[in-house]
């Protein structure tokens, strides 16, 4: 079968080409890999993309071994229902976000630049793990052109920044254009990740801390009337714990992601560690994360939903809900 490649796919083979370091080769190569039609007229080539950003990958980790100052800076493994990339301007509260909802080792300090390298942790949600990642700040100044890689491909952004700040929508938007010249575009939704011309359009909640401070709660109403539209954007007080309570929910929801749990025949349900999908997926798509074959020979599902449906009967085209139990016939 010819593999029938598009123009988007040589637009990024010639990024790939064209790349002179690493981080640009593995840019460049993700690319290639999210808008290669998918068929097996291709599948050698998909594999052999695979193997690239994996040797890539494994490169970079072989060097932060070593102490290698881009080396664990650059990539942090995929963990959980979803990896949230925590960025922002010097002392916007990054570190406290991770501190406070995961039990990761962060160093939380009142002066600017105390993070120097990515620190991920896991954050719970009811039964499952997200794993945020802390970065190093982004300034006028410093910008450390490899985060630009982990950043393009995490399923949500926070964009931390302190609502004490007297320059807070400056720091938003020079956070903006630094990640923008890096074709890394910020966007509430997006029905495509990335672009032929490279650009990504990454998934992006906008997180006030210091809610709690003189003018907290008018700063918020600032930047809410200003970028309601284009980002959700939430307040919270690490003094007062007001706007934690509900965080890890919210960053769940902004994830778009629904948990579906297994059941098998005439057994209970296992709602001990649900199969993470994206949100609007299908039973089908449920049967291939499991596995190919299954979802090959699936014939119907029957479907248990939070009071809705016991057992009903459904094709493989009905769309899932968050918290479904499936049970898969073939």
């Amino acid at each position: 079968m010819p593999a029938n490649l598009t123009p988007e796919y040589f637009e990024a083979e010639k990024l790939y080409k064209q790349a002179r370091t690493d981080e640009e080769r593995l840019v460049a190569l993700e690319q290639m890999l999210a808008v290669i039609p998918k068929h097996k007229g291709t599948e050698k080539l998909q594999s052999d993309i695979k193997k690239r950003i994996a040797k890539l990958r494994e490169t970079q980790e072989k060097k932060a071994s070593k102490g290698a100052k881009t080396g664990s800076q650059f990539y942090i493994p995929k963990e959980g229902a979803g990896q949230v990339v925590v960025i922002g301007p010097p002392n916007s509260g990054k570190s406290s976000v991770l501190a406070r909802f995961t039990k990761a080792p962060v160093e939380v300090a009142d002066y600017p630049f105390s993070t120097t390298r990515l620190q991920p942790g896991m954050m719970a949600f009811e039964n499952v793990k997200i794993q945020l990642v802390d970065t190093p700040p982004i300034s006028e100044d410093y910008f450390e052109p490899w985060m630009s890689s982990i950043i393009r491909n995490a399923d949500l952004v926070l964009l931390v920044v302190s609502l004490a700040s007297s320059a807070i929508l400056e720091e938003i938007e020079l956070v903006r254009e630094k990640l923008r010249s890096r074709k890394v575009e910020l966007v509430q939704e997006s029905e495509e990740k990335f672009k032929p011309d490279g650009m990504a359009f990454v998934r992006t909640m906008i997180v006030g801390t210091h809610l709690d401070i003189e003018n907290g709660r008018d700063n918020l109403e600032v930047v809410q009337n200003l970028y309601g539209k284009d980002f959700e954007v939430i307040g919270i007080s690490f003094k007062s714990g007001e706007g934690t309570e509900v965080f890890s929910k919210r960053v769940f929801d902004a994830l778009k992601i629904v948990r579906v749990y297994t059941k098998s025949p005439g057994k209970e349900p296992d709602l001990s560690d649900p199969v993470i999908l994206a949100k609007g997926a299908t039973v089908s798509d449920f049967a291939y994360s499991i596995h190919k074959d299954l979802a090959k020979n699936l014939k119907y599902a029957r479907i248990w939903s939070k009071n809705k449906y016991e057992g009903l009967r459904v094709a493989r085209d009905y769309v899932l809900l968050d918290e479904d139990i499936c049970e898969l016939h073939s």
